[in-house]
């Protein structure tokens, strides 16, 4: 086997050994998710409001279970500048592979306790009682019970006993199938989901593995265009450090290996949806032609955006219909993205490969915008915060953009005078479920598609009729809100916490789209989604206090030609 760069131990960051971890790793959270499905099903107390979805629920909630754990997991003390060194040569350690967080939260993070409270409120709000306390106590008994730390820390072992005997001549390989877009006989139910051609990862394990050993490991479908689009970040950000590290390997099995991994990991592993979702691409676009380099701080390889500059507009009505089917005939968005982007996500491991810069919770604003890697011409960031659905990871994201206001705040206010132009500019795009009221001092602008259907449709009525739009604003977000008071509640600080740190000189923008009229985008689907659910979009510029700040792009004039309506920066 291939020794690390240090030549005291096996080379943890191969390719190949990376994707027979995964599936191993793999292999072992498919049995956990197993047994606490049964023990869901079998669980007297509990009546679900969709049994038969009860799979995916009860999945979707341990995937995000991970990403609260792994969030909270700070024996990974990596930088940006780590990982970019790490990706543009040839130097990752065994200690640096190491350094970075794996699908299972470390046996440090999982020893201080686990963070169970999301995932006690996601099956609560499943259940056909969601706010009855004996439901809530059954489900926190379950949970403690089920003891997923401990079953992950086993998980961790067995994975490590098992790579302890493994040589390149043992590991698992990927085999990449595709299937047309015309295709529909050869597809699964699934796969039916997914529009346009489709890349198909199957595992196929060694001969040298006995037969009793080999596992079944799952099939992972993504779009062809997301792994044509994983093959471009690739050459981008990892070919050439793999290349000169492995040069017994070719381009396309390293890249196969890395594609392969990532996709087990996202897909089979954290099993999410919503993490696939993202914002309304025009509008990146859109900020990007206006003089901006934008980086995702939400994001995965599959979903970064990775566009080219391009100036465009809110669409609705039949504007909005005909962009779309034109679009669909060209693989929709994913095809057109042909621009190598950094961006932000959970697992570095996997995605530094593609781009990723770690977490956003560990995102240095004042290190990104000085690296020439990240941002060669220092221009302004636009930093986008496509928001998961996650009240937890909500909590700390935006807890941590406070911290990094009061940053900017203090440096604004001791360069006061100053003709020093060399203040960091970073400006942030929000997108978030309306299930907060966020009290910012700027009026607010309802969205409403005319054809909406469902219940965001229902509720905003005839605007222009026996309600103002200031009513329908105050009525869709009270009942929106309602939401989060429903099941298992959690306590969260940030919505005023970051109103106070914004104040009047921050918010440029503040939009409510409901009744269809906001536009999602599924990269895993390779599908437009319209009234996925209320959402409410905030624009936060810089403020420009400082001389040469004219020069600057501005985040409101660019939110203004885009949504086409000045904003009237009023109180609420």
């Amino acid at each position: 086997m291939k020794r690390g760069s240090d030549g005291c131990g096996p080379d943890a960051s191969h390719p190949s050994l990376c994707f027979h971890r995964e599936v191993l790793t793999c292999l072992q959270w498919s049995v956990i998710r197993r047994d606490f499905l049964e023990k869901l099903r079998f669980t007297p107390l509990l009546r679900f409001a969709e049994p038969n979805k009860l799979w995916r629920h009860s999945n979707e909630a341990l995937g995000k279970w991970i990403l609260s754990q792994v969030a909270r997991d700070t024996s990974n003390g990596m930088t940006s500048n780590d990982i970019i060194a790490s990706t543009s040569s040839s130097c990752i350690t065994p200690s640096l592979s190491c350094a970075m967080s794996s699908f299972f939260p470390s046996d440090d993070a999982l020893s201080r306790g686990t963070y169970d409270e999301q995932l006690i409120r996601d099956l609560s709000m499943k259940c056909t009682t969601p706010s009855n306390q004996e439901t809530i106590k059954c489900i926190t008994q379950l949970v403690k019970e089920f003891n997923l730390a401990e079953r992950c820390k086993r998980a961790t072992s067995e994975v490590q006993r098992q790579m302890a005997n493994v040589t390149l001549s043992s590991v698992c390989v990927p085999v990449i199938r595709t299937i047309a877009a015309n295709d529909e006989k050869n597809r699964t139910a699934v796969q039916r989901r997914i529009q346009g051609a489709i890349a198909t990862i199957d595992v196929v394990w060694s001969r040298n593995i006995p037969r009793d050993a080999r596992s079944g490991c799952p099939q992972v479908s993504i779009p062809l265009a997301a792994y044509k689009k994983l093959d471009m970040s690739y050459r981008q950000f990892g070919g050439k450090s793999d290349e000169e590290k492995y040069p017994r390997l070719s381009y396309e099995k390293c890249f196969t290996l890395r594609a392969a991994t990532l996709a087990l990991r996202y897909e089979c592993c954290l099993a999410t949806g919503s993490l696939q979702l993202c914002a309304d691409l025009r509008l990146k676009q859109h900020l990007h032609a206006n003089g901006y380099r934008v980086i995702d701080l939400c994001a995965s390889p599959i979903n970064a955006y990775m566009g080219e500059p391009k100036e465009g507009s809110y669409l609705v009505g039949e504007s909005r219909a005909e962009e779309k089917s034109s679009s669909e005939v060209n693989d929709s968005f994913i095809g057109c993205e042909n621009t190598p982007n950094h961006f932000c996500s959970a697992f570095p491991d996997t995605d530094c490969y593609f781009g990723s810069l770690g977490s956003v919770l560990k995102f240095d604003v004042v290190q990104a915008y000085n690296t020439p890697q990240i941002n060669p011409d220092k221009r302004p960031l636009l930093l986008t915060l496509d928001v998961p659905y996650d009240e937890d990871l909500c909590e700390r994201i935006f807890l941590k953009l406070v911290s990094d206001m009061k940053r900017v705040e203090t440096e604004l206010a001791t360069m006061e005078g100053s003709v020093n132009t060399d203040l960091v500019v970073a400006d942030y795009v929000l997108v978030l479920p309306l299930w907060w009221e966020v009290p910012l001092e700027i009026k607010k602008r309802l969205f409403s598609c005319p054809n909406g259907s469902g219940e965001e449709a229902s509720a905003t009525g005839n605007i222009e009729g026996k309600e103002d739009e200031e009513e329908v604003l105050k009525r869709v977000i009270r009942e929106r809100s309602a939401l989060l008071k429903e099941g298992h509640v959690l306590p969260y600080e940030w919505p005023v916490k970051l109103a106070a740190a914004a104040g009047e000189k921050w918010p440029c923008f503040d939009g409510v789209f409901v009744g269809g009229s906001y536009e999602y985008f599924c990269t895993i689907t390779n599908k437009r989604l319209s009234g996925v659910t209320a959402t409410e979009v905030i624009g936060l510029e810089q403020p420009r206090s400082v001389r040469g700040g004219n020069s600057l792009p501005s985040l409101r004039t660019s939110l203004d030609s885009f949504y086409g309506r000045q904003v009237t920066a009023a109180g609420r």
